[in-house]
């Protein structure tokens, strides 16, 4: 547990970094992903494959939603602070897989996507992103697609544990 909590604080002084710090803190930002991401590929079995496929199921979503005028940011251009974000979201989600997976797919899956929203309205509230759209329209869409995409997640780690014995491997290396 107290590897678990470790990570947790981690991954919120991440997200910390990315969100409060916006565009000028945004190297920095990907510099502790970067990290964290070299040392995981020593540290850990993680299937880099799945983590590149839920980093870039991430960036297409909110890519789109920018597209779509959901989401408006200070620059022309997709931030790079937040593509750091998907990256480490990716990294927490497989750290937090044995945890979640305890518990019905259905009720987590609409815990992380209330989480997932509330992030997204944390980060609207710091001046990180501001909202295109009505605030409940917008809350509304990204519980939906946080839903999905926690659904999602389950199902590409839940893929591992089930095929290596009920654990993922080596995740506490």
């Amino acid at each position: 547990m107290k590897r678990f909590i470790i990570i947790s604080t981690w991954f919120q002084i991440i997200w910390f970094c990315a969100v409060l710090g916006n565009y000028e803190w945004q190297y920095l930002s990907l510099l502790f992903v970067v990290g964290t991401i070299a040392i995981s590929v020593v540290k850990t079995e993680m299937n880099w494959f799945k983590w590149l496929g839920i980093v870039a199921v991430g960036v297409v979503i909110d890519f789109s939603n920018t597209a779509l005028g959901l989401f408006e940011f200070q620059y022309e251009g997709f931030p790079l602070w937040l593509i750091a974000l998907w990256m480490i979201f990716a990294w927490y989600g497989y750290f937090l897989y044995p945890l979640v997976s305890q518990y019905p797919s259905l009720i987590v899956s609409i815990v992380g996507g209330i989480a997932g929203a509330l992030s997204y309205l944390a980060g609207e509230k710091f001046g990180a992103v501001t909202f295109g759209l009505p605030f409940f329209t917008v809350a509304w869409v990204l519980f939906l697609e946080w839903f999905l995409i926690i659904a999602l997640i389950l199902r590409i780690y839940g893929y591992e544990v089930r095929n290596n014995g009920g654990n993922l491997p080596n995740a506490d290396r």
